[in-house]
C-alpha cells in the first residue's frame, strides 16, 4: 500500500474475519519493537481484542502469569499476540516460537525481512525467521509494506518467495501470462488513486508541495547555532581516515539538524554526545 491508506486496517480486518469465520483461535503480529504499542493499541481500538506485547522488557511479567504445566510458555498461552520481530529472529527463541507459532502471522513492514543483497546478519535473521514460518502450508502468512520493492529485484522476490516458494525462481523481467496471473492471486498493491472515488466516496488526499521559508532566530538562538556550528565543524575536522571522517561528518550534520529543528532535540543530542 502507498504511505497513509490503511495497512494496519487491512491487516486488522482479515483478523477479524479470520476468527468470525472460526477459521483461526489465535494469532501473532511480527513488527518491528517501536510499532508493537501502536498495534496493541488499534486491536484494542479498532477489534475489542486485548492482546499482548512480547519483547524482552514484557516476557518475564507474562511468563509469571502463566498458570498450567510445563509446557506451556509465552507464545501458545496468549492467543492474541504483538511480538516484536527482534526478539524471536535469535536462535534463543526462534525455535520454541517456531514450534508455537499461532494459525495466522501478520508480518508489518515487511520489506525489513527481506534476503539483502549485502547480507546484514540482523535482516538475514528477520528473512530466515520467517522463511521456517512460511514452511506450514497450513498457517496464514500477511506480509504488510509500503515499499516492497527497493529497486533490488532480488530482494522483492525473496518476499514473494515467503508467500510461495515457487516465485523464488521465476525471472520477473520475462514472466509469462500464467506466470503474472500465480503472482498477482499473492500480491496486492493499491495506490493512493485507486481509493480517492472508492464506494463512490471522495477521499481527499492531501496535496504535498515543497518549498524553503526563512524564518528569525532570537538573539540567544542565534548564539546557540554559532556555538554549535563551531563545535561541529571542530569534530568533522580533515586528516583524519576517509570513512572515520565521512561519519563524524554525518554525525555533525545531524546534530545540526537536531538542534535547528527544537530545542529540546538539540539538547537531548547534546546530552548523549556530552
Amino acid at each position: 500500500d502507498d504511505v497513509g491508506i490503511g495497512k494496519t486496517i487491512e491487516g486488522l480486518l482479515i483478523i477479524r474475519e479470520l476468527i468470525e469465520r472460526g477459521t483461526i483461535q489465535s494469532f501473532a503480529v511480527l513488527c518491528p519493537p517501536h510499532l508493537c504499542e501502536q498495534w496493541q493499541k488499534e486491536l484494542s481500538d479498532k477489534l475489542d481484542i486485548e492482546a499482548e506485547i512480547i519483547r524482552s522488557s514484557t516476557v518475564a511479567g507474562l511468563e509469571r502469569k502463566i498458570v498450567g504445566d510445563d509446557t506451556l510458555n509465552v507464545f501458545n498461552y496468549y492467543p492474541y499476540q504483538v511480538i516484536s520481530i527482534d526478539y524471536v529472529k535469535g536462535d534463543t527463541k526462534k525455535n520454541l516460537f517456531l514450534r508455537d507459532a499461532p494459525q495466522l502471522v501478520i508480518v508489518d513492514e515487511a520489506h525489513t525481512c527481506a534476503r539483502p543483497q549485502n547480507q546484514r546478519d540482523n535482516q538475514q535473521q528477520r528473512f530466515h525467521l520467517l522463511k521456517a514460518l512460511s514452511k506450514d502450508e497450513n498457517r496464514h502468512l500477511v506480509l504488510l509494506t509500503a515499499t516492497p520493492h527497493s529497486g533490488k529485484d532480488e530482494e522483492f522476490q525473496s518476499l514473494l518467495e515467503l508467500i510461495n516458494p515457487e516465485f523464488e525462481f521465476y525471472n520477473l523481467l520475462e514472466l509469462s501470462t500464467t506466470e503474472k496471473r500465480k503472482v498477482a492471486g499473492h500480491f496486492v498493491q493499491r495506490k493512493r488513486r485507486n481509493i480517492e472515488k472508492w464506494l463512490d466516496e471522495d477521499t481527499p488526499f492531501p496535496k504535498r508541495t515543497t518549498e524553503e521559508l526563512p524564518y528569525s532566530l532570537s538573539e540567544e538562538y542565534r548564539k546557540l547555532y554559532h556555538e554549535v556550528l563551531k563545535f561541529a565543524r571542530g569534530i568533522s575536522v580533515e586528516g583524519i581516515a576517509q570513512n572515520k571522517a565521512r561519519i563524524k561528518y554525518f554525525a555533525a550534520l545531524t546534530l545540526l539538524r537536531g538542534v535547528m529543528s527544537s530545542p529540546d532535540a538539540g539538547y537531548e543530542m547534546l546530552q548523549k554526545r556530552k
